[in-house]
């Protein structure tokens, strides 16, 4: 696989929120993330972030998330996000989203709040990962699904107030499932440490 840290990534501001946004940007390519499962069914997501690219269906500086309706989120212990560059024309995007139907439209700039956001669909699970922009701190993904396991949202929290999810997208970075101390499923990220948590969701802010 492409090491997307090494050498894309260049920053670009976002004419809405000007270098605020959850993947880096990078003007030169559309970059293609997924979250793969171990071994029950394949990707749960993949999403196009189009940087400022532009296809005949997809705009620029928006992100598209494609979700799997056939794996519910509640069955999900562990998952790793994969990141590689993608060609840029909409044959590329169709064939590298299959089947997969669009969830969630949203611009790539992101709107990042001090706290803990509260979910609200009925499938829903907090997963954990080493943060690598600080080896000392984590990162937390929060994926909730609707009654239908539709793809209803994707939370992502950090521990300082930032200006991108990641400095540069690694091309591959494992997610583990959050407990409480009675070894339970948490959506709480203070059970992933005691930081003071940031998050940046499709609700938070209005975007």
């Amino acid at each position: 696989m492409h090491n997307v840290r090494s050498d894309i990534n260049e920053s670009k501001n976002l004419h809405e929120d000007p270098g605020h946004e959850q993947f880096p940007v990078d003007t030169r390519v559309i970059t293609k993330i997924r979250l793969v499962t171990d071994g029950v069914g394949g990707d749960l997501v993949r999403i196009v972030v189009m940087n400022d690219q532009t296809t005949a269906q997809r705009a620029p500086y928006r992100e598209y998330h494609h979700g799997n309706t056939g794996i519910s989120i509640d069955t999900i212990a562990s998952l790793t996000m994969q990141a590689d560059r993608i060609e840029g024309t909409q044959q590329a995007i169709d064939s590298f989203v299959g089947a997969m139907p669009l969830h969630l439209d949203l611009s790539q700039s992101a709107s990042w709040c001090c706290g803990v956001y509260n979910p609200s669909e009925s499938r829903k699970r907090l997963y954990k990962a080493t943060d690598p922009d600080d080896s000392t701190k984590m990162i937390g993904l929060l994926v909730e699904q609707d009654a239908q396991g539709n793809l209803a949202k994707v939370t992502w929290y950090k521990t300082q107030a930032a200006k991108a999810l990641f400095s540069a997208t690694p091309g591959e970075l494992s997610f583990e499932l959050v407990k409480d101390e009675n070894g339970a499923p948490s959506l709480d990220p203070n059970d992933i440490g005691g930081w003071t948590w940031y998050y940046t969701t499709s609700v938070c802010g209005g975007s």
